[in-house]
């Protein structure tokens, strides 16, 4: 398997607080061993050929679900694999803020047909990596998502991508996420403790697994030094862990989420 060499060109366009969360030459051996571990993961849960979508949702804002879906592609992309990343958060988008990007027509543009496909994907020449970001805000994001543009467009897409990650809203927010999980072959939750309730992570499961969505991992973001976290850094702390739901009950799969992460967790950003 060929590594492309990242590069941190993009990065400097970023606010420092900014700077900080993307991976990039600096980037610590232990963060990128562990976002190494969640790509083979998430390879080893969807065996077989053809483009794999993957989406990334959260129990609430501010979960850090967007961060780590952009990690994660540009850990594909290093793999010299076709990667695109799409912000279906049609409420709250993040991507474009994160790469430093101004607002460009993005998917909300191609669903209504008022751009063409290729005006929406954008090359990050640094990551190796194609996103489309959001587009402009549309009063009905829902309905959008429901349509059959969007069913049309993921059919031209999978033609052309190995894997395509989708940033998407929190669950507990709004059903974007579950409308947008008959398009994937997983999703991955982020987890933020002291954040995110049990019931709502109980409630999250329950939404995506009643959509058929199969739920492939869950990641935990912002865990302190208590629970086996480490400084970023120096003033950030991270713990992301990535742990298989092998067909069990959602509600304990849900319950017991914290205490198999123990046992099989991955250090990360």
């Amino acid at each position: 398997m060929k590594l492309i060499r990242r590069k941190n060109k993009v990065s400097s366009h970023h606010s420092p607080s900014e700077r900080k969360y993307i991976l990039g030459d600096n980037t610590s051996f232990v963060v990128d061993e562990a976002y190494n571990t969640l790509r083979s993961n998430i390879i080893f849960s969807m065996p077989g050929k053809g483009c794999k979508v993957v989406e990334f949702t959260s129990c609430g804002m501010s979960d850090g679900k967007s961060i780590n879906v952009l990690n994660t592609a540009i850990t594909f992309a290093e793999t010299n694999v076709k990667v695109l990343l799409i912000d279906c958060d049609l409420r709250r988008p993040n991507i474009n803020r994160l790469l430093a990007r101004k607002s460009s027509p993005g998917l909300t543009n191609v669903l209504v047909n008022a751009c063409a496909l290729e005006d929406a994907i954008v090359r990050i020449d640094d990551y190796n990596l194609d996103v489309i970001f959001s587009g402009y805000l549309p009063p009905n994001p829902s309905e959008l998502l429901s349509s059959e543009a969007l069913a049309e467009l993921m059919e031209t897409l999978k033609e052309r991508y190995d894997y395509i990650f989708i940033d998407t809203p929190p669950v507990s927010a709004v059903i974007d996420a579950a409308v947008i999980s008959k398009y994937t072959n997983g999703a991955v939750i982020v987890v933020r403790p002291g954040s995110t309730k049990k019931e709502e992570l109980v409630n999250i499961v329950s939404q995506l697994e009643f959509a058929d969505a199969k739920i492939v991992g869950f990641v935990l973001n912002c865990v302190d030094d208590e629970h086996g976290g480490y400084y970023y850094r120096g003033k950030y702390k991270y713990n992301y862990t990535y742990a298989y739901v092998h067909g069990a009950e959602s509600t304990k799969t849900a319950k017991n989420t914290k205490s198999n992460s123990k046992n099989e967790s991955q250090k990360s950003k």
